[in-house]
């Protein structure tokens, strides 16, 4: 696999942000067009996924508003999450250990560096992952999902026939040995951070990944995980057997 997608636009480029297009717990998502400046590249664009995390804790009224998002993050399981990610610097470990204002910021970036490490890895093996261009702080850019008209829905909300549900699924099972082959485990996986747009199914939102072998929990989320959206199928009249699914995928390590 190539380096980077044809369809991405480098620099000199400007940024024209179209507003934001998904909002939840940890993140805000908006829609942005990269505009080539470059002479040889005169009205080329692609479009791009901006998520921005949002903040841990809020302690005065309007800084939300004032920072441009609208609701705060908790992230209340860091603690398991963050087995296997080290800091180096004792100062550093020592601002996470007490959750000082810098220990947080510490913390805020680690996850968006993670998630973006993480991503690479997966889309350079080939995993059905939004390509993922950068990111600075709290910010991450990535390949938006869908075209001008709508962004491509979250797999819960995706109308799928009998049909196309088996296809998701089998996808979803490609996926899942591809990415614990990677050694990697989501950590938050289920029908919301599925995305399905084109008859594919994109895996999203990696900034909870577990490294499998430094985390001592790393099999236990990779079973949870596997468990959420194999429950998710079933709800919905596919014949699924999450312990076979997981074993498959453990096979895959």
């Amino acid at each position: 696999m190539s380096e980077h997608p044809d369809w991405l636009v480098h620099e000199p480029f400007h940024d024209v942000d179209h507003g934001v297009i998904k909002s939840g717990k940890e993140a805000q998502v908006n829609l942005v067009e990269r505009v080539a400046d470059g002479a040889d590249d005169v009205g080329r664009s692609c479009l791009v996924a901006r998520k921005r995390y949002l903040p841990r804790h809020v302690t005065q009224k309007g800084q939300l508003e004032a920072m441009g998002v609208q609701r705060a993050s908790t992230f209340r399981h860091d603690v398991e999450y963050r087995e296997g990610r080290q800091f180096r610097k004792s100062r550093d470990r020592r601002a996470i250990e007490r959750m000082s204002t810098y220990g947080k910021k510490l913390l805020q970036d680690r996850w968006t560096g993670t998630e973006h490490e993480v991503m690479s890895r997966l889309w350079h093996n080939g995993v059905s992952v939004p390509y993922p261009i950068s990111y600075a702080d709290d910010v991450f850019d990535l390949e938006y999902v869908g075209d001008w008209e709508m962004a491509a829905p979250q797999l819960n909300a995706a109308r799928l026939d009998r049909a196309r549900l088996g296809d998701a699924f089998d996808q979803l099972r490609i996926g899942l040995r591809a990415i614990a082959a990677t050694g990697i485990a989501h950590g938050d996986l289920s029908a919301y951070n599925l995305l399905w747009w084109d008859e594919r199914l994109w895996f999203i939102d990696f900034p909870q990944s577990i490294d499998i072998a430094a985390n001592l929990q790393g099999v236990d989320f990779l079973h949870r995980d596997i468990s959420n959206v194999c429950e998710w199928f079933q709800r919905r009249g596919l014949t699924v057997d999450a312990e076979e699914v997981f074993a498959d995928v453990l096979s895959f390590m």
